[in-house]
């Protein structure tokens, strides 16, 4: 037995010790803590504004890890539903809703994804937010997961199935995702972008409308949270959000430009550039929600150090984390890496937060990312950044 939060799961002993979380007897990840922490955090805000019957359906949920959370940590939550097609992950999951003493509003299947998702199918039926985590890609049960949420609910995705979304196997990206990823420093965002197309371009074919609200990624996974919205007025406009980035290999240019065109050369040394997408050119997050979910997590702190025996506060790295976004440029469908400028200007590299604050103080938008702890957005373009970075440098010299 473990315990996330408040809550206690039971999970194969083995999963705490092997290197890879193994799917028999049954599929845990303790490595993906942060992960259901940022989710908690993200359902509790999402479900404040007034409705009824409202319900958290775990697709996939394995032990039950996520869904289990979400019935003793979200209080307003009315149901939660556990689907998993191993028996063993579905047995574990009821065990561990009668430990938590949630096993009265909970409901659980042993069954394929989409015959599962069926059954909120139904407009009265339908689930106000429903999670999706397979293993490997998400895009053959996109459809079935769009058809089961409510009108404004919320889908969370995660794909781990990241050497495809990050350029390693384009023709597969290109087939299952409908997008080309390039492989760069920034590829993270670029495969995350991708999958938000992808499901924006699916859900335009059922009339319905996504706003990303969160997103977050590292090395062997990438996440996502969007509101889905009932518009066939919003759906046809599906495209206004998705381009191409024009990526430079040589001189590290990169440029958004709405359509695909091969015969485009780099503006800074007319050498031929790369293409990404079609991918998510819009924004990532929705800033007021992050901003409530920053202010809960200071009341949570705030208690948590008068009170001894509080109940479980999520960790300061994460309330950073979500004021890292809070801040982010993010309608910037790329970023750049402090180390590619010690390369162009053969020095070495300047602190990330140096770099952020010169271009700032030069007039230009500047932010940290989230998608790596050395990256930055800026509108300022590849010249003026190693024009500002190159003087910069020779001053501390």
């Amino acid at each position: 037995m473990v315990k996330e939060g408040e809550t206690r799961i039971l999970v194969p002993s083995l999963s705490l010790v092997q290197k890879e979380p193994s799917k028999f007897p049954a599929f845990f990840n303790p490595a993906a803590k942060f992960n259901r922490e940022i989710s908690i955090l993200i359902y509790r805000d999402f479900l404040q504004s007034p409705r009824k019957n409202l319900t958290f359906v775990d697709s996939l949920c394995g032990v039950g890890s996520r869904g289990l959370r979400v019935a003793k940590e979200v209080s307003n939550i009315g149901k939660v539903f556990f689907n998993d097609y191993n028996l063993m992950a579905i047995q574990t999951a009821k065990f561990s809703s009668v430990l938590n003493d949630v096993y009265n509003k909970c409901t659980f299947s042993n069954s394929d994804v989409c015959n599962f998702l069926q059954n909120f199918s139904n407009y009265s039926e339908k689930g106000t937010i429903i999670d999706l985590d397979p293993f490997g890609s998400p895009a053959q049960y996109l459809d079935c997961v769009l058809r089961a949420i409510e009108n404004n609910g919320m889908i969370s995705i995660t794909a781990t199935d990241t050497a495809v979304l990050l350029g390693v196997y384009p023709k597969v990206c290109n087939r299952k995702y409908y997008g080309i990823p390039i492989r760069t420093k920034y590829s993270l965002e670029v495969g995350t972008r991708i999958l938000l197309s992808c499901f924006a371009i699916v859900a335009s074919r059922l009339d319905l409308s996504v706003k990303p609200l969160f997103v977050h990624s590292y090395r062997n996974y990438i996440r996502v949270y969007c509101k889905i919205t009932k518009s066939n007025r919003m759906a046809n406009r599906v495209y206004e959000n998705i381009g191409h980035i024009q990526h430079c290999f040589e001189c590290g240019y990169r440029e958004l430009v709405k359509a695909y065109d091969p015969n485009l050369l780099c503006i800074n040394c007319q050498r031929k550039t790369q293409f990404a997408g079609p991918l998510w050119s819009s924004s990532l997050f929705d800033k007021s929600m992050i901003e409530s979910v920053i202010r809960n997590l200071d009341e949570h702190q705030k208690k948590a150090s008068k009170c001894d025996n509080y109940s479980y506060s999520p960790s300061k790295s994460i309330a950073r984390f979500f004021s890292i976004a809070r801040n982010e440029y993010d309608s910037l469908p790329y970023h750049y890496i402090s180390d590619e400028f010690g390369k162009l200007l053969r020095n070495s590299t300047l602190p990330v937060h140096v770099i952020v604050s010169t271009l700032k103080q030069e007039g230009f938008v500047a932010s940290l990312t989230i998608f790596s702890s050395t990256g930055f957005k800026t509108n300022a373009k590849v010249s003026q950044i190693r024009a500002i970075l190159t003087k910069l440098s020779n001053e501390i010299l």
